[in-house]
């Protein structure tokens, strides 16, 4: 068997592990060392096992993971999303679909706090969706809309996914997390038009609030909001304007958070310190595994020429270049829906990125593709990861299938924003083409 032929069984090898249940990490470790073997023989495996995990976990530009982590996890003890979802309650509640409207948009303004769409639909269903069914909203639909709100916090920085994503692609993170932003609030809009429009024509699904609300109470409710845009000044705006690189700005983010915990849970701030940090520890074990099982397999098909061989194949084909990136759009949905995010990218960009940029599409906003397609996936069986998370945390108030049902909606929705991404680029380009006065 020659080299491609080497990659080929090892991506065979890497689905049916995965199928076998053995972790995505754990996984790309050993057929990656095992490739390696096959290649380069023991001396290289062994070089290659020896220094591929100090080499990823020593690395600067990786702090960003634990840090933007650990500020989103300090902010959501410190009160603010509670803060959000009751202001945008207020603010929204007597629109039709009012409490789904003020989900979806506090999940949006909480996602510039935190990139972790678990963390965000746990939070948002444990606030919302009692909130949802003691005014009588349809059960499928507002388990459904809060799926998809915690899927914002992937695409809006600080997103866990573009640093992921940058980290295995070499490119800028910083200008990842940057070109997020509208393609995030896009995605949030459109996903208040359609609950708007459904609840306008058919108001069982969400009904209006009755409760009253004076200017007073929505301004008081913005009061509590003052930590909101210290954040999003300090990390995005440190970013933008080039004050910061993502890692630092990530530092100073999580200090923020520090702080506001200080500030807010005088009682028991260490306790909730404690909990912030072994969350993030638990996350961040995890991501770094992935991180680290990807890089080992990416040396593999390297050296496999697998990659080499796929971009001059279908350099050859014989069909325009949108045809291919739509073959492999294609191809991410149905991925999305037996693999979890990290170990879909970690398998497919060693080989799909260089036949990418091949076909001369820019690399940053490839990656605000991917991530888009991965906001797909958490809402798709059989996987679904937000689904689980949605029906784990409300116990029996709702059934699987209701949550299911409920979230495709959105998933149409988000292809509607996936085609607007792919025919006007311009939209994911825009700010980072203006940062640092470009």
């Amino acid at each position: 068997m020659d080299s491609v032929g080497v990659g080929i069984a090892g991506i065979v090898a890497i689905i049916l592990l995965i199928i076998s249940g053995v972790p995505i990490g754990v996984t790309l470790c050993l057929v990656g060392a095992i490739g390696f073997l096959i290649l380069s023989g023991m001396s290289g495996m062994l070089g290659l096992m020896a220094t591929a995990p100090y080499q990823i976990s020593a690395s600067y530009e990786l702090a960003v993971v634990p840090l933007f982590l650990l500020m989103g996890h300090f902010a959501y003890h410190s009160g603010l999303s509670t803060n959000l979802y009751k202001a945008a309650r207020i603010w929204l509640g007597r629109f039709a679909g009012g409490l789904v409207l003020a989900t979806i948009g506090a999940a949006a303004m909480f996602g510039a706090c935190c990139g972790s769409s678990v963390a965000s639909a746990a939070i948002f269903t444990k606030m919302g969706l009692p909130e949802m069914l003691r005014f009588k909203h349809d059960k499928a639909f507002a388990s459904g809309a809060i799926a998809a709100a915690g899927t914002l916090a992937v695409m809006i920085p600080p997103s866990t996914i573009l640093v992921f994503y940058g980290i295995l692609c070499e490119q800028s993170i910083g200008k990842l997390l940057i070109a997020g932003i509208l393609p995030g609030f896009l995605s949030a809009f459109l996903y208040s038009i359609m609950i708007y429009i459904r609840c306008k024509y058919n108001p069982s699904l969400a009904p209006p609030l009755s409760e009253p609300s004076s200017i007073g109470d929505k301004f008081r409710a913005l009061g509590g909001l003052w930590s909101f845009p210290v954040l999003v000044i300090v990390v995005i705006g440190g970013i933008y304007l080039g004050i910061f690189t993502a890692t630092e700005a990530s530092a100073l983010g999580a200090f923020a958070s520090f702080i506001l915990i200080c500030v807010t849970r005088k009682k028991d701030r260490f306790q909730v310190t404690k909990e912030a940090l072994m969350e993030t520890t638990s996350t961040t074990a995890m991501i770094f595994i992935i991180i680290i099982g990807a890089l080992i397999f990416s040396r593999f098909l390297a050296i496999s020429r697998l990659p080499t061989h796929m971009t001059e194949l279908i350099q050859n084909f014989d069909a325009p270049r949108w045809v291919i990136l739509c073959m492999f759009l294609t191809l991410y949905v149905f991925l999305g829906m037996i693999l979890d995010v990290f170990g879909m990218l970690a398998i497919t960009l060693p080989i799909i990125f260089p036949v990418i940029i091949s076909l001369g599409y820019n690399p940053i906003w490839y990656g605000v593709i991917m991530v888009k397609m991965s906001e797909i996936g958490l809402m798709t069986p059989p996987v679904g990861i937000n689904i689980y998370v949605v029906k784990g945390v409300a116990g029996n108030s709702v059934a699987l299938e209701d949550v299911f049902r409920g979230a495709v909606p959105f998933v149409l929705t988000d292809l509607v924003t996936l085609a607007l991404l792919v025919i006007f680029p311009d939209i994911v380009m825009y700010l980072p083409n203006k940062m640092y006065g470009q």
